[in-house]
């Protein structure tokens, strides 16, 4: 790298006095690379509705903005596939407005823009991996780090790295803390300058920077916690876990002003020696060990992404055209767009929990493989020394077995010897000696043999116990192993469990206050959609007033229908209560006379029983007595309306057999009787009192219906007869501007003696010329004294070409 100084331009599309030039390598070039095209036609397509410079049109240069805009998407790719973005060419060029534009070459000074700082250095080359952050990072190391820049002060550097600063943070509208910090002398002057941004080292820079943009809150996973302007999420007490390493440092300000920490002189120079040790392996093999490594790490980051993620709720949002305050749809419309943006807030918060839960759960998996890679050094330490104590205790045995064996046969060598010397001293004394010789000799071949035996024996069995020893002491480690693995992925889902649950409590707190501001939004967006309403109402008085007009005349009309029913109903009424009088009248006459009737029968029935009580002495006269019996059979007969036949039974008797009539059966027939009789009389009298009460109660109820409706209707044709009473000038003035608001000709001939009658008839048939004249006629005083009517007569003279009279009239309203 090395800078060069500054000349002037031509027309250019880019303006910033700082822009980018890059070429990425042939694999990653859009003609080579399908999806590297895709983003680029993504990302230039969002800058073009947003009027920006698109970065298709702009290529190989780029503002900062552009160019930050795309790497972040090349961020992504590079994490996917867990390989580097590499460039051919990187460079920051230098461009002034005010001079003529002519596009210099690279590595060259001239032109206008021109080359100013480049990055294509093997030891400082610019790459896009899945740690991208943003390129000041890589862009202030490398003007303090670049040999070439040897020669420049630190003040000269600084003062470049200002300039670049501003610039760039004018180009992408970041804050300060989103970028690389500065270092101190100090620093500098070590050498390897290392950077790093503030916001995303110290958590309390991301705070601050939330609570300043409004922006969503910060999740720090130590704590399970957000932390805002209210609740921040360290307190002077406790350090972040992410600025724990920076704590190590000492604080220190610079002469310009910029906040650095002195990195101890161990630590850099361990990192110095790791450098120039990776600097001098082939540069093949540092390939493939950085490839292996960002294999596992994605696989480790996969994993931990799966089981930390939690998806953010979302309001339910819909496609709504926009809608001006005081239209249907205003307060939906308003709340449609609120939820979308929270819907937005909500969505960065939970990619930020979810990755914060992803770097925890990492970190605990790391621990835990550690304590199992721990565990299992233990196992196998205790168990180093298995087989040397397992074959000392075989040997062991066997040779206390031996011993047993030995001893039992050298005793019966000592026997068998014994027999023989007693032989030999009996006949051969020479061959004692003989005898010793080969017994000796016999025992340390049957000591070597038996030995021998047991000594395979003892290596046999060792085997197989071992053999035996060493699958039952796998089988044991394996199961620990298990029990180990089982136990900390337990509490790694239980943490990531725990972690999703603190997470999505979080979300739904925030989703709760999102859903109380869509609350207040509602009554804030329906306050104002009721003022707006507002405009509305002369027409919904009109309906009103054409309404309550139109009142009296419907009501009249329904009260003389009710009427004529009323009187319908009282005309049957009238009859069935004449009708009842009649059959009243009629079963009173026929009581009076079976009354008469009864009266007579019981004297005739005292007589006859008087004559039969005289006749029973005198048997003779029985032809008398049997004619009085038919006389009072059908005397009774009559008056109960059955008359009855004599039967034949009755008419063949002899006349030589007398009929006997005592006087106690004559006495119960007649009380049987009297009490049907009675009975009788008794339910007419009921019936024909219930037939009484309910004519009656109908005639009254209908009475009195009749007279609450003819109270009703003459009511209201009172207040019909007011309606139609001429009105005054003034409420004619308003019945006529509501016929105007409704657009009614017919309405508003009835109010011909209204004041401006000709120049509402013409903006209600919508003739220039007749409103024309109208407003001509009213002089000097063009106040209208409405503005529905002010604003369509300046249309219609407007249309008719009169703009100075329409002019007068909206001065005037």
């Amino acid at each position: 790298m090395s800078f060069f100084h500054r000349k002037r331009k031509q027309k250019f599309l880019i303006t910033d006095p700082y822009l980018v030039r890059f070429e990425l390598a042939s694999d990653f070039t859009p003609e080579n690379n399908s999806q590297i095209k895709q983003i680029l036609d993504d990302v230039s397509k969002v800058q073009k509705e947003n009027h920006e410079t698109p970065l298709s049109e702009t290529l190989p240069f780029a503002s900062f903005k552009t160019a930050e805009d795309f790497f972040d998407q090349l961020r992504s790719v590079a994490a996917q596939n867990a390989q580097p973005i590499n460039f051919d060419y990187f460079a920051v060029w230098t461009y002034d407005t005010n001079e003529p534009t002519k596009i210099g070459k690279p590595s060259s000074g001239d032109g206008n823009p021109h080359e100013l700082i480049t990055m294509n250095r093997e030891d400082h080359q610019f790459t896009i991996n899945s740690e991208y952050q943003n390129m000041t990072v890589q862009l202030f190391e490398v003007i303090f780090n670049d040999p070439d820049n040897a020669d420049f002060s630190y003040e000269d550097k600084l003062d470049y790295c200002k300039k670049l600063r501003e610039a760039y943070l004018n180009s992408t509208q970041l804050d300060e803390s989103q970028i690389a910090s500065l270092p101190s002398m100090n620093e500098a002057n070590k050498g390897n300058v290392k950077l790093s941004i503030p916001s995303l080292s110290h958590p309390e820079v991301a705070v601050k920077e939330a609570e300043n943009n409004n922006t969503a809150p910060v999740y720090d996973p130590t704590s399970h916690t957000f932390s805002n302007a209210s609740t921040p999420a360290t307190t002077n007490n406790e350090q972040p876990t992410s600025a724990k390493a920076a704590s190590q440092a000492e604080a220190t300000v610079n002469d310009q002003g910029v906040r650095t920490f002195d990195t101890p002189t161990n630590v850099t120079n361990e990192a110095r020696e790791t450098t120039q040790s990776a600097e001098h392996q082939p540069k093949r093999e540092r390939r493939t060990m950085r490839k292996s490594v960002e294999d596992e790490a994605q696989e480790q980051t996969d994993l931990a992404r799966t089981k930390g993620h939690i998806d953010a709720p979302q309001f339910a949002v819909s496609v709504l055209d926009p809608v001006e305050p005081g239209h249907k749809g205003y307060v939906e419309y308003q709340l449609n767009q609120q939820m979308k943006t929270y819907n937005t807030i909500l969505k960065k918060m939970g990619k930020q929990i979810s990755s914060k839960n992803e770097k925890a759960i990492i970190n605990v998996r790391q621990t835990f493989s550690k304590q199992v890679d721990q565990a299992i050094q233990e196992f196998d330490k205790k168990h180093e020394h298995d087989d040397d104590k397992l074959f000392a205790n075989i040997q062991n045995d066997m040779k206390d077995k031996a011993n047993d064996k030995i001893k039992e046969a050298n005793d019966a060598v000592d026997l068998k010897t014994q027999k023989l010397k007693d032989q030999a001293k009996q006949s051969y004394d020479s061959q004692i000696n003989e005898i010793n010789h080969q017994a000796e000799k016999e025992k340390i071949d049957n000591e070597n043999n038996i030995m021998q035996n047991f000594t395979n024996k003892a290596q046999d069995i060792f085997s197989d116990q071992l053999a035996e020893h060493d699958q039952k002491l796998q089988k044991s480690k394996d199961e620990l192993v298990h029990k180990l693995n089982l136990k900390y992925e337990l509490e790694s889902r239980e943490q990531a469990a725990q972690l999703r649950a603190d997470g999505d409590k979080i979300l739904q707190e925030a989703f709760r206050k999102m859903n109380d501001n869509l609350d207040n939004l509602k009554s804030q967006t329906i306050r104002e959609n009721n003022s707006a309403k507002e405009v509305n109402i002369s027409q919904q008085r009109v309906e009103n007033e054409k309404q309550r007009l139109e009142a009296p005349f419907k009501d009249l009309q329904q009260a003389q229908s009710k009427i004529q029913a009323m009187q319908d109903r009282l005309s049957t009424a009238t009859a069935e209560r004449d009708q009842y009088k009649k059959q009243l009248t009629d079963q009173e006459a026929l009581l009076h006379e079976s009354s008469h009737k009864m009266e007579a029968m019981q004297e005739r029935i005292n007589t006859l029983t008087t004559k039969q009580a005289n006749d029973k002495v005198s048997k003779s006269n029985n032809d008398s007595v049997e004619l009085l019996n038919k006389l009072v059979t059908l005397q009774v007969a009559q008056a109960m309306g059955k008359p009855k036949t004599i039967t034949a039974e009755q008419s063949e008797q002899q006349p030589d057999q007398p009929v006997e009539a005592t006087p106690a059966n004559n006495n119960s027939n007649m009380n049987l009787m009297m009490k049907g009789f009675k009975r009788l009389t008794f339910v007419l009298i009921v019936v024909i009192v219930a037939l009484l009460a309910l004519g009656g109660w109908g005639f009254v109820h209908y009475s009195q219906q009749l007279t609450n409706n003819t109270k009703l209707m003459n009511a209201k044709l009172a207040k019909a007869r007011q309606a139609n009473q001429p009105i005054s000038q003034k409420e004619a003035d308003q019945k006529a501007l509501i016929a105007l608001h409704e657009n009614s000709l017919s309405k508003l001939n009835k109010y011909s003696n209204e004041q401006y009658y000709n120049l509402d008839k013409a903006i209600v048939e919508n003739n220039a010329s007749a409103a024309q004249s109208a407003v001509q006629g009213m002089g000097n005083n063009l106040h209208m004294n409405d503005h529905y009517r002010a604003a369509q007569a300046q249309n219609l003279l407007t249309k008719a070409g009169n703009n100075s009279l329409a002019k007068k009239v909206g001065d005037a309203n």
